[in-house]
């Protein structure tokens, strides 16, 4: 599967990508912050996003996941030690993979991944 990482963080980016790219995906894009990351995955939409909630310059990881399934189709896994259950709400709509606390650990990963039939 082709996912976009979205993540402001570099080195937990870093641990992800290598956790994502060990169960055989490809991560083919990227970014700290939500503009970068809608203009990356609006040139070569990705399967799947990735998306922490507290991104780079302010921005929101639920408002790009929102612009992201409405404008290309594309569903979110949010990966965040902020989620609670007002966001879960907001996001329903958006029809999430799913929600993983950090840190994450190959085994929810896997499992939150296959859900998406990986």
């Amino acid at each position: 599967m082709r996912i976009i990482l979205v993540e402001d963080d570099a080195l937990i980016a870093l641990d992800i990508a290598g956790l994502l790219e060990d169960l055989g995906h490809e991560v083919c894009a990227e970014a700290a912050d939500g503009c970068t990351a809608f203009t990356l995955a609006s040139g070569d939409p990705p399967d799947l996003a990735v998306v922490d909630i507290r991104l780079a310059r302010n921005t929101d990881g639920g408002r790009l996941a929102r612009m992201l399934y409405d404008r290309l189709g594309v569903r979110s896994l949010f990966i965040s030690g902020s989620i609670t259950e007002d966001f879960r709400r907001e996001m329903a709509g958006i029809n999430p993979l799913g929600f993983l606390g950090k840190p994450v650990t190959r085994r929810t990963l896997d499992a939150a991944l296959g859900t998406a039939g990986a």
